[in-house]
């Protein structure tokens, strides 16, 4: 059994079992807060040896408090708040320690570099077994958790596959329904910011060089943290590994991974499911070696940065003696600032148990990803659930059986397609693969309906998934394949579509018309909007036989409805503001010039047709844009 033991400090530290007649020593204590086979590694160190450590603080923000500050719903507001608990916390607790650390430093007991974390309240050191021993001692400490650097090999999930073929786009975009939801919907990850944590990315793809996350407030190469977020030129992100700027890829793995989220098919093979979506590059190992901590700080680094979406590629085994309690904390609270969060299940199959799936893939509220081949059956290498946390303090839940059923959703994950480094294509296999398509696919979501938390994208990916293998959510596929024209109908039917929008300056986007609607002519009728979000797409929304009985999405139009829509370019005007006006020229539409989605309807002299163009309005915290309807009749 496991005796619990109180402290002076009121924390709680499990002991290793004793006898009833054996008293409780001090040194058993202390060993008890040595985790993650800490003590034994203490036992084999070498004279002068510094071990890579996680020192956990005893006081944490209780997930009472954020969840009661989650309930916000002004997302910008929100991670406002949440951050400045989080970081409240451990300024007000982590001030002893780390002077005890640089104290320390000056007999040689620390070296390298002391990171504090806020996201949750953690100090990551390298440190002497002396120094370990007397931090371990220290009332404010919870634990010390060992934290051995790991190569890219051991925590990636990726397995190597034959050579790229010739296609666009690739077999995992068609069976999700991307490019339906890019033509059919008009929504492909516009303004979403997705954070990759991986080896990096190669910049000079020309498939991902115009989807790379700008830090607006961070001036290129001038050796300055501009914006004062603790990075020195941290222009498109940052490397945890090497703890600079240089978050370039010489791996490969971070560019397949971003290439699959937000490749545009620039150089040949379309491979992105948001291609319109942002990437914030975070490297976490690459060359070198790196702790788990290096993922923490990427996730910190995410959530302080605006990410809207945290996708990771990677896992501990439960075999590498994880901080589990932690990474379930790291994760709960950026989920609490609203940031999505999406992780590989792993790559164990189904032989270990209620051990397969890997750390934090295992975390409750993650959202667990499956692989699934180009036709919906299931990698023989994909992690299969439950999972359970009954021996994880503090948490001790789920215990098994029944245990928490994971993954949470499949995606496609065999042979994928994606970015060979700087320039053309390969194929991999993995949940590594099979994790960006669903972060791409939370990308278009948050587009559709930008209001939307992480629950609410994990609702939306389940709800409106194939459901494959046994009914219901299994331990292989989850909840099913992900589907995407589903998701993002789905996240759109949240709004209120009923009447026109007032807009973030206060006013009503106008619906006019110029020239004659015509069913000879082949061009000169233009339909316009104003006082729409400049630079923002919209769509052009409208029937063609009357009031619609299918609702728009479903939701309810002023129109009553819809059966068309039509992309609509750029808009002209200043982003931000309210200046700009999204134009079409309905003749040319109808002739088949321009795209979109034609109907005969428009030929035929005496149909009425009914028009609204709905968007997003980004200075409204991307609210719901939808402007006054209008009708007009096509003439001969």
């Amino acid at each position: 059994m496991i005796t619990a033991l109180l402290l002076a400090s009121g924390s709680v530290v499990t002991t290793a079992p004793i006898l009833a007649s054996q008293q409780v020593t001090e040194a058993q204590v202390l060993d008890s807060k040595l985790q993650g086979g800490l003590l034994e590694r203490l036992a084999s160190a070498q004279a002068g040896e510094l071990i890579p450590v996680d020192i956990v603080l005893r006081d944490q923000v209780p997930a009472a408090q954020l969840k009661a500050v989650a309930a916000n719903q002004d997302k910008s507001s929100r991670r406002a708040e949440v951050i400045a608990i989080l970081r409240g916390m451990a300024e007000a607790t982590q001030p002893g320690l780390l002077a005890m650390l640089e104290a320390e430093r000056a007999t040689g007991g620390v070296g390298g570099e002391v990171r504090s974390l806020w996201i949750a309240n953690v100090v990551s050191a390298q440190l002497s077994p002396a120094v370990i021993q007397r931090i371990a001692a220290r009332s404010d400490v919870s634990y010390v958790h060992y934290d051995p650097p790991r190569k890219a090999e051991d925590v990636l999930l990726t397995m190597p596959t034959a050579q790229a073929t010739a296609g666009t786009p690739t077999c995992g975009l068609n069976l999700i329904g991307a490019p339906q939801t890019w033509s059919q919907l008009g929504v492909t990850g516009r303004s979403v910011v997705v954070a990759v944590c991986d080896t990096g990315v190669c910049a000079t793809h020309p498939d991902i060089a115009g989807q790379i996350w700008k830090n607006a407030g961070e001036v290129p190469g001038n050796g300055i943290d501009d914006d004062a977020n603790g990075f020195v030129d941290d222009v498109t992100g940052w490397n945890f590994e090497g703890n600079n700027a240089n978050n370039s890829d010489n791996n490969g793995h971070g560019s397949h991974t971003s290439g699959t989220i937000a490749g545009d098919g620039t150089g040949g093979i379309q491979c992105g499911v948001a291609p319109d979506a942002r990437i914030m590059m975070l490297k976490f190992v690459n060359s070198l070696s790196t702790g788990e901590q290096s993922v923490w700080s990427s996730m910190q680094y995410a959530v302080a940065n605006g990410a809207d979406v945290f996708s990771a590629s990677l896992g501990w085994p439960h075999s590498f003696n994880p901080n589990r309690a932690t990474w379930r904390q790291v994760c709960d609270n950026s989920i609490a600032a609203g940031v999505v969060v999406v992780y590989a299940s792993g790559n164990e199959g189904c032989g270990a148990g209620i051990d397969n799936v890997r750390t934090p893939g295992d975390v409750p509220n993650v959202i667990a990803v499956g692989a699934v081949d180009c036709s919906d059956a299931i990698a023989g290498f994909s992690s299969c659930g439950p999972v359970s946390w009954s021996t994880v303090a503090p948490y001790n839940d789920f215990p098994f059986p029944p245990g928490l059923m994971k993954p949470d959703v499949s995606a496609p994950g065999v042979a994928t397609t994606s970015h060979s480094l700087c320039s053309s294509y390969m194929n991999l296999d993995g949940t590594s693969m099979a994790t960006p398509h669903v972060a791409g696919l939370a990308a278009l979501i948050l587009e559709a309906d930008p209001t939307l938390d992480h629950f609410g994208v994990r609702a939306i990916l389940e709800s409106t998934s194939l459901d494959l293998g046994l009914p219901g959510k299994d331990k292989q596929f989850g909840s099913g394949r992900v589907r995407a024209v589903n998701a993002v109908q789905a996240a759109l039917a949240n709004g209120n579509y009923c009447g026109a929008k007032v807009n973030s300056c206060g006013t009503l986007p106008m619906l006019t018309m110029a020239g004659t609607p015509s069913a000879s002519a082949t061009g000169g009728f233009i339909v316009s909007a104003s006082n729409t979000s400049g630079g923002q797409i919209g769509l052009l929304i409208y029937t063609d036989a009357g009031p619609a009985n299918v609702p728009f999405l479903g939701g309810r139009l002023c129109l009553n409805g819809v059966k068309r829509t039509v992309p609509v370019p750029e808009t002209t005007g200043t982003p931000g503001q309210c200046n700009g006006t999204l134009a079409i020229d309905m003749n040319l539409f109808r002739a088949g010039f321009i795209g979109g989605n034609p109907s005969a309807s428009l030929s035929v002299p005496g149909t009425q047709i009914r028009c609204q163009f709905w968007g997003r309005d980004s200075a409204g915290t991307f609210g719901s844009l939808l402007s006054s309807g209008m009708d007009y009749i096509v003439c001969p």
